[in-house]
């Protein structure tokens, strides 16, 4: 598949489990097409140790960098605490926060490192929770806000779907924090957002009718998948090859205006957030 004029064709958020077979999800995605991922790591369960983030995310570089050698794409990596971990992890709430604290102070050391580039998927339950743990998962994002401030590196968050009010809280919270909404991704966001004002960038889903709405909207977005290569169900939630098949579409439904949003998605706004040294296969 060719996307002349465009050079890059990038998952903006992509699942591997590396108790899988992850090559097959991410030769689908090559081979239609892709050229770039970034690779947010899964939670795990089974490890309440004291070193559960490190384990996690040795494990989780370790097959960003096999994706590398065996596929040749350019692998962004997120690592980060997933918001359930605070109360499906560990004994309490309150070990739970300290533990995700921890987490991202971990994942800080890995970046300074050069071996990740963002935290994420953080933020907050998608559902109705106690209000205790939506207390302490607003602290943990605050940790992470501050955090990404000092890194002058994206958060990738994870939220209820977002309405006015919410994006506007959100906003306020990464100013609080000294972070730059731009430097905010919304995961998994709703076209709507896009017609909000916000600073924030937001990240759509890879399926026509997201993209047919996101396109009534002047504001930028990047495509995802939000794939995870799950043995008992292996497209979840969107097929690996859905963003480059998503692109070809869009180039044949808009013409120059799609060709113009594609190379914002792809080109212009992941260099805003990782810089353009992070992308070393782009193709003429």
């Amino acid at each position: 598949m060719a996307f002349p004029g465009l050079g890059r064709i990038y998952d903006n958020h992509f699942h591997l489990n590396f108790d899988g077979n992850y090559m097959e999800s991410v030769n689908r995605f090559r081979n239609s097409g892709g050229t770039a991922i970034n690779l947010t790591n899964l939670p795990v369960h089974g490890d309440n140790s004291q070193d559960h983030y490190i384990n996690m995310y040795g494990k989780h570089l370790a097959m960003a960098e096999n994706v590398r050698k065996l596929s040749g794409l350019d692998v962004i990596v997120t690592i980060g605490p997933y918001p359930m971990d605070l109360f499906t992890i560990w004994n309490d709430i309150t070990e739970g926060e300290k533990m995700a604290i921890h987490g991202i102070d971990q994942a800080a050391k890995l970046i300074q490192d050069h071996r990740a580039h963002a935290i994420g998927e953080i933020g907050r339950p998608h559902f109705k929770v106690d209000s205790k743990i939506m207390e302490a998962c607003s602290r943990v994002m605050e940790h992470a806000f501050s955090t990404c401030s000092d890194l002058k590196v994206p958060v990738i968050l994870h939220t209820e779907d977002l309405d006015a009010s919410s994006v506007v809280e959100l906003e306020k919270m990464a100013v609080k924090c000294g972070l730059n909404p731009s430097m905010v991704v919304k995961h998994h966001a709703i076209p709507l957002n896009l017609d909000s004002g916000s600073g924030i960038t937001f990240s759509i889903p890879a399926n026509r009718s997201a993209l047919r709405d996101s396109m009534k909207y002047q504001k930028d977005f990047m495509l995802e998948t939000d794939h995870i290569n799950d043995p008992q169900d292996p497209g979840k939630f969107l097929p690996a090859d859905a963003v480059p098949k998503r692109a070809e579409w869009i180039l044949q439904e808009y013409g120059d205006r799609g060709k113009e949003k594609l190379r914002k998605s792809f080109i212009d706004l992941p260099e805003k957030l990782f810089s353009r040294n992070v992308f070393l296969n782009d193709k003429a």
